[in-house]
């Protein structure tokens, strides 16, 4: 019992210097990651963030609040795997675009965030990397299945 009640103490206070130690005016909960380039059919540049560790990945846009014009998040892998993507956290809709063997395999279009009330979707397809942009994106720029995806990532 003893042991118990020094670790509930112990968490109870790095839980109150964790509060403590966060300003109260932080805005960006989910801070930009490093970049890269991707260019889709020779003709749509895109700037992406590149999501390469676990935690970049489930992370991923949660908790942001927009996308701005010409910018994404790519997931990135070292091999082709059935990639699942789910819409928690989220505040805006995407367009989700799984690569393969650098040509587009698979579009998602307008995958709306998750409604807690509603039921959870995973979406999912085999890729090496999956690109989430803003929805509309693919219509906008007739991104079709099959287009080839050149991707300059930074080391």
């Amino acid at each position: 019992m003893f042991t118990s009640f020094r670790i509930a103490a112990r968490l109870g206070v790095a839980a109150c210097l964790c509060a403590a130690a966060a300003p109260a005016d932080a805005v960006e909960v989910n801070p930009p990651l490093p970049t890269g380039t991707l260019v889709i059919a020779e003709r749509v540049t895109v700037t992406v963030e590149l999501a390469r560790s676990v935690q970049e990945k489930v992370r991923g846009l949660s908790g942001r609040t927009d996308l701005r014009p010409g910018r994404g998040m790519l997931f990135v892998y070292k091999q082709a795997q059935p990639i699942g993507i789910w819409m928690k956290d989220m505040r805006f809709p995407l367009d989700i675009i799984w690569i393969r063997d650098n040509r587009i395999v698979y579009v998602e279009q307008n995958a709306p965030p998750l409604d807690p009330a509603g039921p959870e979707r995973v979406y999912t397809a085999t890729g090496e990397a999956v690109l989430e942009v803003p929805a509309g994106f693919a219509e906008r720029h007739k991104i079709r299945v099959g287009d080839r995806v050149k991707v300059s990532l930074t080391q």
